[in-house]
């Protein structure tokens, strides 16, 4: 299972995870776009400006579903949620394991955002220019792990979560 996991961050990180690559698929008001048909793994990308503009709230589907194929959301893809000035709060389900670079940047009302287990990179600049981040919530037996995939300047930020999947 490891293993599989590593494969699967290399080769996101190998296609760079962006929205040019298969097909997107619009759920709950947020962007995903399949990256592996064959390993069934997709990824969050990049929202409109638009949508960028009125997202307050976002819950990441564990799954999504197209074409009757059922693919796992593992990835928040490079700038994902970048901009999204009124974002105040992020859950994301235990099956993403790479959060991209500035994923979160520039979300200047995000408040509070909850981290699964599974979570095993997370990029350069993920939450920069977030001045409002109060809380980076993560199962008890994590945090210090989380911790240690973070700036030094967020570390003090990670707080136990209660939330369990």
């Amino acid at each position: 299972m490891k293993r599989r996991i590593v494969v699967l961050l290399l080769l996101a990180l190998a296609l760079g995870v962006k929205a040019g690559g298969y097909v997107c698929v619009e759920k709950g008001g947020l962007r995903y776009t399949i990256v592996s048909e064959k390993y069934k793994v997709a990824s969050v990308v990049p929202l409109d400006q638009q949508a960028n503009a009125v997202l307050q709230r976002a819950e990441v589907r564990k799954h999504i579903w197209y074409k009757g194929r059922r693919y796992k959301v593992m990835i928040i893809a490079d700038g994902a949620f970048g901009g999204c000035w009124q974002l105040r709060q992020v859950r994301l389900p235990d099956c993403v394991t790479t959060i991209g670079k500035g994923s979160f940047a520039w979300c200047i009302g995000l408040e509070e955002i909850t981290l699964p287990a599974s979570v095993c990179v997370i990029g350069t600049d993920a939450f920069s220019s977030c001045p409002e981040l109060k809380a980076i919530y993560v199962p008890k037996e994590h945090v210090e792990r989380i911790q240690q995939l973070l700036p030094k300047e967020l570390r003090y930020l990670v707080k136990e979560s209660e939330y369990s999947e």
